[in-house]
């Protein structure tokens, strides 16, 4: 390919051995007749488009990096491996330890790293369109020598989801001009500053109502609330307590039942993400397996195309059966499972808080973050939270 009088030349690597392959391309884009080789090598790289930061932090693609030419691009939205799928208790690395390992071996200064899904979230109602986000923050900064107008030219060309492409190439120069405005704008916790504990509370709270409803919600904020007066009373610069009690007590009243499952699938944000993909006319199926056609003997998914849509709004309209008399779905094992969990917690954590002190805050926390473990579903998620009853039970003993 030629670009402005200069050679492009790209090589693009699948690897098989997590999350279905991580892929690596190098782009090589050199001036007049040069003929170079289009793998990056350790003549150095300029510039590192980290679409995944655990990837990018490896040793095989930090190796051609170098401290005084490269510039590091990256999107900080942590994504999982194949591993941490199937073995939740593998702690994944830290945002600053990935960060460490990459500023060790490139410009620091001039690295930018931001959450690139949740911007893209936020703005256009979909990840999908994350990595294009990060490739405008790069052109914007000067670390791609290629103009605005081509790349916007090259996704025109491309044919597919244009419109979305260009307001997301848009959205990542806008940010690399103005973080603080960009992300104010979109409703993002600013990257100066974490999460308060407030605004943690209150969008999971949030949640919660769109979930089941105003009560639920409040019947949250008060647990929580009580941890929090808890921790203010042993140590008052402290939220961890607090923190972990938000989000391990939302995470299991949040459980994704059959009207959550409803619910989801019909969220505006769900249709964009199909569009951005296969554009407006894509055809949908949904391939879903119910707990209670499992026990009835149907051992594979069901398929549902557009014409299940009705049955899913009244699903999820009837969201207020959950877990009453007359709720179908109530009887089946992980039902009752995913129920017991949740007074079972708010006691345990009635409990810690009685007896909180500044010498055992940090057992409190790892007590009040254990639910973290129950991933999964159906069986592999009865194993789980069996193990993990078991363990609450033992670390409260």
């Amino acid at each position: 390919a030629m670009l402005a009088g200069r050679n492009v030349r790209g090589l693009d690597q699948t690897g098989l051995s997590q999350k279905a392959g991580p892929v690596m391309s190098d782009i090589r884009i050199t001036t007049g007749d040069t003929v170079a080789s289009n793998h990056a090598n350790v003549s150095g790289v300029d510039c590192l488009l980290a679409f995944d930061l655990l990837v990018a932090a490896g040793d095989t693609n930090l190796a051609d990096a170098r401290a005084d030419r490269t510039v590091v691009v990256a999107s900080s939205a942590l994504v999982p491996t194949g591993q941490m799928v199937t073995h939740p208790d593998l702690a994944a690395p830290t945002l600053t330890t990935l960060l460490d390992r990459v500023n060790a071996e490139s410009r620091v200064v001039d690295n930018r790293h931001f959450d690139a899904a949740a911007l893209a979230d936020a703005v256009l109602g979909s990840t999908t369109t994350a990595n294009v986000i990060v490739l405008g923050a790069a052109v914007q900064i000067g670390a791609i020598p290629v103009p605005p107008e081509a790349i916007e030219r090259a996704i025109a060309l491309n044919g597919v989801a244009v419109d979305t492409n260009l307001a997301a190439f848009r959205w990542g120069r806008a940010w690399a001009d103005d973080p603080e405005t960009v992300e104010r704008a979109a409703g993002l916790p600013q990257t100066s500053r974490p999460e308060t504990v407030d605004e943690l509370i209150d969008r999971l709270a949030d949640d919660l109502v769109g979930y089941q409803s105003a009560e639920y919600a409040s019947r949250f904020r008060a647990v929580v609330a009580d941890a929090r007066h808890a921790e203010r009373g042993v140590a008052p610069d402290s939220t961890r307590f607090t923190d972990a009690v938000a989000r391990n007590l939302h995470k299991l009243m949040a459980y994704k039942d059959e009207y959550e499952v409803a619910r989801l699938l019909l969220d505006d944000r769900a249709r964009a993400g199909y569009e951005a993909v296969g554009g407006s006319a894509t055809t949908i199926t949904y391939h879903l397996h119910p707990p209670m056609l499992r026990a009835m003997g149907v051992n594979r998914k069901l398929k549902l195309r557009r014409s299940a849509v009705p049955a899913l709004r009244v699903l999820r309209a009837a969201k207020g059966l959950r877990g009453t008399r007359g709720d179908p779905f109530r009887w089946a094992e992980v039902r009752r499972v995913e129920r017991a969990m949740i007074p079972e917690y708010i006691d345990a954590v009635g409990r810690l808080q009685q007896r909180l002190g500044p010498d055992n805050l940090d057992d409190a926390v790892e007590i009040a973050s254990l639910p973290d473990q129950v991933r999964g579903y159906e069986d592999l998620k009865l194993r789980r939270a069996a193990a993990y009853r078991a363990e609450l039970t033992s670390r409260m003993a």
